[in-house]
């Protein structure tokens, strides 16, 4: 008897001095798991930053009502960076040295998150979801790749497709793009110039530096250049005002749209110079019949929200929301950063409740998915024209 207690105590010694040793992870308590989420809140893509945490808060509401995860609610810090990328490697850090964030999520903008890799490696901190489709964010060359969980079609590989999409539709095609001259811009012109070496072709280039109100030179050079396919690389601002300048123009290109610029607002604000407008897009609509479409419209309506604040980006931050819950579903309960690596790294086509067309990583994959579908503007409104292409 004496030994067996003996025994007995020395495990239970063994066992308070396992848990005592055990660093505690940041963020995380017996009750709330903190994320940081980092965004435009006040700069030229201020619109976009408010509409995006309040999607995903419509999503972390629903779950925090049913429970959590393992008992745990999700509560999320927002900061803003105006997109600055200085500013966004500030807020980086004070996330995780005041607030102690466990891990970041939905960063906007590309030049941003290429700022935050130093400040992921340090800290050894993921980064779901980027709300940049960038194909930069899955580089394996590049610094922090492996803490980086990218859930969209990059934007090279959207370039790719539009152009396939033109010579497809109109054999002796002569295309032209319209880029953001910065990190955004850059990647795209990757898949320009990949489209370019396949088809045996020249894509008429024609760059603006971010915030431009004015597309008129770019526009008329175009214009001059006979392209009968446009590429725009902005976000909702340039498309209206890109294809209102080319009408004043007379000048009726088909325009074609990298993902960012694939919102209701286009449809809107271009009015009937952006009819028959089509864009990529990584997902379903949020109008559309997936499961996870149908619980977003429902979530929406009962918030009370003011209905012009549904659309693409909202849902952006709803849809990838679902994904860091079910990333944070499948670490368990002992919740640790290392953990939800892993448990990322395990999804295989994953859809999201029908929306996305199967997200995949694996510890040499980040990418997430490669495919999309185009959706075209008819009659002010937005209509999905494709199966998912790759």
């Amino acid at each position: 008897m004496k030994i067996r207690n003996i025994i007995l105590l020395t495990l239970l010694v063994a066992l308070f001095l396992g848990c005592a040793g055990r660093e505690p992870t940041p963020g995380v308590t017996d009750s709330e798991i903190l994320i940081g989420n980092i965004q435009d809140l006040s700069g030229p893509m201020k619109e976009l930053g408010m509409a995006l945490p309040h999607g995903s808060n419509l999503y972390f509401n629903y779950i925090n009502g049913k429970g959590g995860i393992h008992g745990r609610k999700i509560k999320m810090v927002v900061e803003d960076h105006q997109y600055n990328p200085q500013k966004a490697v500030a807020a980086a850090k004070k996330l995780v040295e005041q607030n102690q964030v466990f891990c970041f999520y939905q960063v906007i903008g590309t030049s941003p998150c290429e700022a935050l890799r130093p400040t992921l490696e340090e800290y050894e901190i993921p980064l779901i979801a980027p709300a940049t489709q960038s194909g930069t964010m899955s580089d394996r060359s590049r610094r922090g790749w492996k803490y980086i969980f990218h859930t969209d079609t990059g934007y090279d590989k959207q370039a790719n497709i539009l152009v396939d999409y033109a010579y497809e539709q109109n054999g002796d095609a002569k295309v032209g793009v319209i880029y953001q001259d910065d990190d955004y811009g850059a990647n795209l012109l990757e898949g320009i110039a990949e489209a370019e070496e396949r088809h045996g072709i020249t894509i008429q280039k024609e760059a603006y530096q971010r915030g431009a109100t004015d597309f008129a030179g770019q526009v008329m050079n175009l214009l001059k250049g006979g392209t009968t396919h446009v590429i725009i690389g902005g976000v909702v601002r340039e498309p209206i005002i890109v294809m209102k300048t080319a009408a004043a123009m007379s000048y009726a290109p088909q325009f074609l749209g990298i993902s960012p610029t694939m919102d209701h607002r286009v449809a809107l604000g271009a009015g009937k110079e952006g009819e028959g407008f089509i864009a990529a897009n990584f997902a379903q609509l949020y109008n559309s019949d997936a499961e996870g479409a149908k619980l977003y419209r429902e979530l929406f309506e009962n918030s009370g929200t003011d209905p012009k604040v549904m659309g693409m980006y909202n849902f952006y931050g709803f849809m990838t929301a679902m994904v860091l819950v079910e990333g944070l579903e499948r670490a368990g309960k002992r919740l640790t950063r290392a953990g939800l690596i892993r448990a990322m790294e395990g999804f295989k086509n994953w859809d999201g409740k029908g929306v996305f067309p199967g997200i995949s990583y694996g510890p040499n994959d980040r990418a997430g998915t490669e495919s999309v579908v185009l959706v075209a503007n008819r009659g002010g409104t937005q209509q999905i024209i494709s199966d998912w292409i790759e």
